[in-house]
């Protein structure tokens, strides 16, 4: 499990290794979706979100906190449940900003 997390901040590592624990637990079914993402593939979700092929918001490259390691994105049942879990050890959680699959830092 630890694997999927391992190109997040190492900092981020045990917070998100948490977290996923916790929706196994509760028998969410999470799904790790995306963890750090370089320039390129940030730039490529951009471009399908300015196009309207992607219904998740995506920053340019090089302002997305995947391009440093310190957001993941993660697919559950009980989505708003998770972010609320997340938002209260003090991360941040993209579904307040219309991206329910995303966590951070909150930086």
């Amino acid at each position: 499990m630890t694997e999927v997390f391992r190109d997040l901040h190492p900092e981020l590592q045990p917070y998100a290794t948490w977290l996923y624990r916790v929706a196994e637990y509760y028998g969410l079914g999470p799904k790790v979706t995306s963890t750090y993402r370089s320039y390129a593939t940030q730039a490529r979700l951009y471009n399908r979100y300015l196009s309207g092929e992607s219904p998740y918001p995506a920053a340019p490259p090089g302002r997305s906190l995947h391009n440093r390691g310190l957001a993941f994105d993660m697919v559950v049942k009980e989505q708003e449940w998770l972010g609320n879990v997340w938002e209260n050890i003090g991360g941040r959680w993209g579904g307040r900003f219309r991206d329910p699959v995303h966590f951070d830092v909150g930086l």
